[in-house]
């Protein structure tokens, strides 16, 4: 009978009905019990077919990047049932049964593995941030810089934007994103004379469009620059390796022409 908990057709249905009871329950509906009850049912089957894989594959289940991810995703969001059976006494804390419901969630990803050549696209997906990370850690630290230096500049004067490193460095990111980054040089020059508003709007106009338009683009094309950098590293080694072996080849071939 739990057989039928290897079959992906069944869990893919499984996985959609919970979807739709979850999103269901966003909303205050009457038979709210009704759909909570089904979501528990649903949740603690996933927990039963992932140990049941365990089990039946051993340890080849471990072997699938995939088996692996369901695994962590089922527990995930198993978390909040197994608060409820083990710890009642916090059913009443409605803040902390809404933080732990967000793990629900989880079990929505595990549909991506129904959707054609998922698997190829977490493993770009992982390609990529690898061959990113490097930038990634550099705009980092260069928003840190930027951040830092413009608290030193401004913190007395705008506190609301530039009081510490960290509403800084949120302050530069909405810059960055240029959508309204005009609102806050604007709010800045608002009671100031009119040759120190020009000048705070020219500063942060310039900002935005080297930070923002030119750097952005700048990062974006290092990013698909080492993407494909590291596709085509990938590509000159199965070169290397096909040369190799033709190369062994015809060392074999020369080598049987001279003993006949």
């Amino acid at each position: 009978m739990l057989k039928i908990l290897l079959n992906n057709r069944f869990i893919g249905l499984l996985i959609l009905i919970n979807t739709m009871t979850t999103i269901l329950l966003s909303f205050d509906l009457s038979y709210g019990i009704f759909l909570q009850t089904i979501d528990n049912v649903i949740t603690i089957i996933f927990l039963i077919e992932i140990l049941y894989k365990i089990y039946f594959y051993g340890r080849d289940f471990f072997k699938s990047t995939g088996n692996i991810l369901d695994m962590i995703l089922v527990f995930l969001a198993s978390i909040p049932l197994i608060l409820t059976i083990t710890s009642p006494e916090y059913t009443n804390d409605l803040n902390y049964l809404l933080l732990f419901r967000v793990f629900k969630l989880f079990k929505f990803i595990r549909f991506g593995k129904f959707i054609p050549n998922f698997s190829r696209l977490l493993r770009d997906f992982g390609r990529a941030v690898r061959a990113s990370l490097s930038l990634i850690v550099g705009a980092g630290i260069m928003m840190i810089i930027a951040s830092t230096i413009l608290t030193y500049i401004f913190k007395d004067a705008y506190p609301q934007f530039f009081g510490n490193p960290f509403e800084s460095a949120y302050t530069v990111f909405r810059l960055l994103t240029i959508e309204g980054w005009y609102e806050i040089p604007d709010t800045m020059a608002a009671d100031l004379p009119y040759l120190s508003s020009a000048l705070i709007r020219f500063f942060f106009s310039l900002f935005v469009f080297v930070g923002g338009m030119l750097g952005m683009s700048f990062f974006t094309s290092l990013i698909v620059d080492e993407l494909v950098s590291d596709n085509n590293k990938d590509l000159v080694n199965k070169i290397q390796s096909l040369e190799n072996k033709i190369d062994e080849l015809h060392h074999l071939l020369v080598k049987k022409e001279k003993q006949d």
